[in-house]
């Protein structure tokens, strides 16, 4: 990152990413996921436990938790003496796929990126849970009674009202019900199940989350490393 945004201290190990979230299973889902996007990842990603508030959050609001948020990636770097080469940073919109996702999501990382200029917002619509609906096969194969119906495969998942509804009520109808806890076992077992999971269907958060943790593997780490 720049100076502004650095760690103040002399690095001493590889660069970091640095992972925020609402709590720890979302860290636990974007730290599966970005390692198996980018192998390079591995042993670099650090989290912060403070939950994401950002969203919501507008004018002076926002930017005051934006520079608390940066304050505590830096001093979580720091601990590891290391420099940040990305910090994603996830919420969920709470809400379906809309012209509201895209305002939400320009307005909150184009104040990030004044703070950091390697930062990538993972704004899941409507939630992870959406993203799961996107791998019908891991989902059987971390519960086998665990079906989703047709009516969702091969489906734009962040158009779905309450995506995480439809795992409790519908994909999890019999056998045991879904639980928020099982959102990053899913992921671990499409990732088992395809060495990088293939999505069946689509939803634009995680193509976004794709495209960002690309960038992140392919120039953020490298430029990070040079300095």
């Amino acid at each position: 990152m720049s100076r502004k945004s650095g760690t103040g201290v002399p690095a001493t190990k590889r660069p970091v990413i640095v992972l925020a979230g609402e709590d720890a299973n979302d860290r636990r889902c974007l730290r599966i996921l970005l390692e198996a996007r980018c192998p390079d990842m591995r042993g670099r990603l650090v989290e912060i436990n403070s939950p994401v508030r950002l969203r919501q959050a507008t004018g002076g609001t926002l930017a005051s938790r934006i520079d608390k948020l940066r304050r505590l990636v830096q001093a979580r770097a720091a601990r590891e003496r290391a420099e940040i080469a990305c910090a994603f940073i996830h919420e969920d919109l709470d809400d379906a796929d809309g012209p509201g996702y895209l305002e939400t999501h320009t307005r909150v990382e184009k104040e990030l990126l004044r703070s950091f200029p390697t930062a990538h917002y993972v704004l899941a619509v409507e939630e992870i849970e959406a993203w799961l609906l996107l791998f019908p096969d891991a989902l059987a194969s971390l519960v086998s009674s665990w079906q989703v119906p047709t009516k969702y495969r091969g489906k734009d998942t962040g158009r779905l009202t309450d995506p995480k509804h439809i795992l409790m009520s519908e994909v999890s109808r019999t056998g045991r019900r879904y639980k928020e806890s099982d959102a990053p076992d899913v992921l671990e077992k499409a990732v088992a199940l395809d060495g990088f999971p293939a999505p069946l269907g689509t939803n634009r958060s995680w193509t976004r989350l794709m495209e960002d943790a690309a960038t992140c593997c392919s120039s953020h780490i490298s430029k990070a490393k040079k300095k």
